[in-house]
């Protein structure tokens, strides 16, 4: 039996964050890549809530952009990275469109 006291070695995800916050450039291109990412996630959540407001489904958005149903149910449940044209798409279907606008 392990003692209660024992030192856990750290996780693989542990190692490479420690390296990552170790490295100023690494650090802030992380921090870059996470804004992206939150950035992407923000317009897909808009666009499904616009969606659901329409009492639109997925696979009707899917056909309104010329797109497999299945695909844009993935894009929607398990996130990933859409195309900037496939957004403005899923955006112009249910109404809305992508603006720019410069951060603070």
């Amino acid at each position: 039996m392990e003692s209660s006291n024992a030192i856990r070695k750290p996780t693989y995800f542990e190692r490479m964050r420690a390296e990552i916050d170790a490295d100023p450039v690494r650090r802030e291109r992380a921090a870059a890549f996470r804004r992206q990412i939150d950035m992407v996630d923000d317009l897909m959540l808009g666009i499904d809530d616009r969606r659901i407001e329409l009492g639109m489904s997925k696979a009707e958005l899917a056909r309104r952009v010329d797109r497999d149903a299945s695909s844009i149910r993935r894009l929607f449940t398990s996130g990933g990275n859409p195309e900037i044209t496939l957004v403005a798409a899923l955006a112009e279907a249910v109404g809305m469109r992508v603006v720019l606008q410069l951060r603070d």
